[in-house]
């Protein structure tokens, strides 16, 4: 199933990602794909908690930029947890992480010539359990060597 939702980006970040599409030749959307695994894996310090959603800065209506991006469900539940765990509209989430690892991005891009993974999010795992009338959620994000008991 495709999950197809818009994002507004601001026109310094929207140029800098399709000088990242003319460079390796690699769709905008693939990219912002890349970029959203990068804010997991290296941006645990991020999660926040008891907090509102923020947005990003205010800016006049001429330099905001409607992005169509198409995910897949595994892509799409990712990026909700991301909004919900970091406490940031997925906007807001795009452009920090274009400004912190587009250059990584480029370089991994480069090194892995037709990179082919479509499935960067099948290890994906949300497991619900009831402790004592308690709702109880579990999110993986990759394969734990061993699923810890509670």
């Amino acid at each position: 199933m495709i999950v197809e939702t818009t994002v507004n980006i601001h026109r310094d970040i929207l140029t800098i990602l399709d000088r990242a599409v003319r460079v390796t030749g690699k769709s905008r959307n693939l990219i912002i794909k890349h970029l959203m695994q990068k804010m997991l894996r290296i941006n645990q310090n991020m999660l926040q908690s008891c907090s509102r959603i923020k947005y990003q800065d205010r800016d006049i209506q001429e330099n905001w930029h409607k992005v169509h991006i198409a995910l897949n469900e595994y892509e799409y539940e990712y990026c909700l947890d991301l909004r919900k765990l970091y406490k940031m509209s997925f906007s807001r989430i795009i452009a920090c992480a274009v400004r912190k690892y587009i250059d990584i991005i480029l370089r991994q891009l480069f090194d892995r010539n037709n990179d082919t993974d479509n499935y960067r999010y099948i290890n994906y795992l949300l497991i619900k359990k009831s402790i004592c009338g308690v709702t109880c959620w579990q999110i993986y994000w990759g394969i734990p060597w061993k699923l810890p008991v509670l």
